[in-house]
Formats: structure tokens, C-alpha cells, sequence
């Protein structure tokens, strides 16, 4: 299946020749069609929008790291450029905001991640403040955990009232090796479950956003399940396991692999460099060493999880440009396809974060200017 092509929603068909729908009917969103696996196909859109390009500014974004809902329907959004977190209501009015740039109680120096906890607190790991920022639902700083080595996670993920679960790096100095640990973690920054390690000699081709490619993605729920997914470009491997670590989901599927057109190779590229020379500039062990762009050419198999509320695991898939999933109950079961195909510019690039709380999309880099998309999912019944 060759998946190159920008969709719009005025161009609906499209989607359905895709996904091999011919001869179907649509009913809020939800196709019954006769698709290769004679699943459900849902179509996601758009419930409202929140930013601006210019005006006010509580509805102004620099550059949004992460978005997430709440249990009440609130809004959350973390942006790096103005060094905090705004909080929205369920119809889109700015409610009010937490941190800013500085090294006091609730402050932040590189916010990356966020995530809402099981008691609808929730956490921002400062990558450069060396912590996880605890906030109430009334944007109320409560404490940072610190105590990381050599760095908080740069993504947390929810697994349970006070505990997440987070991607930690790991070196050995003495070998010359680094890789990464994924582990829970309860109001504290002691491990209490890991589970998935890898250690490898340091590849200087691998840093920056192309590091990333290579490492696994994952996500959690409130109850503590974890899923885990390998890096391939060929297949869907997914693991999932209990609180304390034992599996009890494995997911192992083909896919055909799709090569990544010369834009998106380029924009890789771009970002390489100028990672590159920053990381130059600042001097240490990187500053004389050669570094050599060398990408993987073709598309992740799995480029994010998430997990809703009704206990499915919705796999993005990388070898579609605009969002598109396969979702699972947790015995492994594949139960529907969905996408969401609106007329944006930023498709291709667009992060769509899933919870049980609800989904929300963003894109990192714009053509046009940050904003958050509020959406809806169908009811599959």
C-alpha cells in the first residue's frame, strides 16, 4: 500500500479509496466498509480550535512541546518559547497559566514534556531545571521531584494517581555505551518498575532528532498498563505489561515499508545541521568531533501510541503522512482503523495525543502559526 498523498476533508472519497472502502455508508464520522480487514473505519475532526496568529496573547503560542486534556475537559498547553503551561476550558477560554522562565518554585528553564495524572494533577519535566514540576489543577505549584541522573525524562506519560512513567537515559562511561531506560516512577525519581532497556556503543550519526528514531515509542494509562513499541520500519511490535512489569500483550504485524520522500529527508537534514552546530558551539567532547548525517530512509512502522477510555491502544502509523491508526483491545485484537484527514497545511506533521481524558493535536513546527485542535472521536457503535 502506498500511502503518498495530502488529503483533504472536502475530498472525503479519497480516504475511503485508501483503505479499500468502496461501496460504503458514513454515519457520524463511522464507515462500515469493505476495507482490506472488513473493519470499522472512524474519521476524527475537529470539536473546536484554540490560537491565533496575532491579537490576544493568552491565545498566542511560540512553540507548543505538548497539549493534553484533563477529566474535566480543560485544556492544557505547554509552550516552550513562553516558558508555560495555559490552561483552557472544555469550549476553548483561557482559564489561566502556570510556570514561566526562571529557577524558583514552579518556574522552568527547558520545559519538554507534560502529562495529567489519575488525581488530575500534573507534571512538566524541566529538561535544564533537572526536574519534574508538580502543579494542581488549580495551577498551583506543589513541589519538584528531583534527584535525576543525568536528566528527568524528556516524555512522562500517566500511570495512576501520583505515578508516570518516563524514558530515562542511561550511560556507561567506561564502555562508551548509552541507550535508555524505560520505568515507572511514583512523586519520586526512584525506579520502581523498569520496563525496557537498551545499552549501545555511541553512534555520532544519532543524536538529536535522529536519536529519537531509533528509540522506542510508548505510553500508559491510569491503571498502569504500558505499552511499548519497536522502532522498525517493517513491522508492528508492541509489548504491553502490568504495573509491576509482567506482559500480557504482544502485538506482531507486517507492514510494508514506505520510503521517506526527499522533503521529509530534507527537513531531517536541516535539523541535523543545525542541532549539530549548536551542540558544537557549546564546546565539551562534541566540539571537534566529526558528525555525519546518515538517516533512515524509510518511515517508522509506529510513530506513537495512545490509549483511550475504553481500554484501546491506538497505534499511529508512520507509513501514512497524515495521522492514521490501527486500534487494539488489550488482549491484542485489532477492532478499527481511524484518521483524521482535514484541509491543513500541517497534516504531515501534526502530533495527535490520545488519552483517556480525550485528543488533541498540535504541530511542533507550523507553516502557518501554533494552535491546538480539540477533537472528537465517533462512537464506534
Amino acid at each position: 500500500m502506498n500511502c503518498k498523498v495530502y488529503v483533504a476533508a472536502a475530498v472525503l472519497i479519497i480516504g475511503m479509496v485508501i483503505l479499500g472502502c468502496s461501496g460504503s455508508d458514513v454515519n457520524n464520522g463511522v464507515t462500515e466498509g469493505s476495507n482490506p480487514t472488513g473493519a470499522t473505519h472512524l474519521e476524527l475532526f475537529t470539536d473546536y480550535t484554540i490560537g491565533v496568529e496575532l491579537g490576544d496573547t493568552d491565545y498566542v503560542f511560540g512553540q507548543i512541546v505538548e497539549a493534553v486534556l484533563n477529566e474535566n475537559g480543560n485544556v492544557l498547553v505547554l509552550d516552550m518559547s513562553t516558558m508555560n503551561v495555559r490552561k483552557f476550558s472544555s469550549v476553548g477560554e483561557f482559564i489561566g497559566s502556570a510556570g514561566g522562565q526562571g529557577t524558583g518554585p514552579g518556574e522552568f528553564q527547558m520545559p519538554r514534556g507534560m502529562a495529567v495524572l489519575g488525581n488530575n494533577d500534573f507534571v512538566v519535566t524541566d529538561m535544564a531545571g533537572g526536574a519534574i514540576c508538580v502543579f494542581d489543577d488549580s495551577l498551583n505549584w506543589k513541589e519538584n521531584i528531583t534527584g535525576f541522573f543525568p536528566r528527568p525524562p524528556f516524555t512522562v506519560r500517566t500511570a495512576g494517581d501520583t505515578a508516570f512513567v518516563g524514558m530515562l537515559p542511561v550511560f556507561d562511561r567506561e564502555e562508551g555505551l548509552s541507550g535508555y531506560s524505560i520505568v515507572r516512577m511514583e512523586n519520586s525519581s526512584e525506579t520502581i518498575t523498569v520496563y525496557d532497556e537498551e545499552m549501545q556503543h555511541f553512534d555520532a550519526s544519532r543524536i538529536g532528532p535522529l536519536a529519537a528514531e531509533k528509540n522506542p515509542v510508548f505510553t500508559s494509562d491510569n491503571s498502569g498498563h504500558v505499552f511499548i513499541a519497536e522502532s522498525g520500519t517493517d513491522a508492528i511490535k508492541i509489548k504491553g505489561y502490568s504495573q509491576d512489569g509482567e506482559p500480557f500483550l504482544s502485538i506482531d504485524e507486517s507492514v510494508e515499508k514506505e520510503e521517506k520522500t526527499p522533503e521529509e529527508l530534507a527537513r531531517e537534514q536541516a535539523e541535523f545541521e543545525e542541532f549539530s552546530a549548536r551542540r558544537r558551539s557549546h564546546g565539551g567532547r562534541m566540539a571537534g568531533m566529526e558528525l555525519t548525517f546518515d538517516p533512515v530512509l524509510c518511515r517508522r512502522a509506529v510513530t506513537d501510541l495512545g490509549v483511550d477510555s475504553e481500554e484501546r491502544l491506538w497505534v499511529r502509523l508512520g507509513t501514512y503522512r497524515y495521522p492514521f491508526w490501527n486500534i487494539y483491545d488489550f488482549e491484542g485484537e485489532f477492532l478499527f482503523t481511524a484518521s483524521l484527514e482535514i484541509d491543513d497545511p500541517d497534516i504531515d506533521y501534526m502530533v495527535v495525543r490520545i488519552t483517556e481524558n480525550g485528543a488533541v493535536a498540535w504541530i511542533p513546527d507550523p507553516i502557518t502559526w501554533p494552535r491546538v485542535l480539540v477533537l472528537e472521536i465517533p462512537d464506534t457503535l
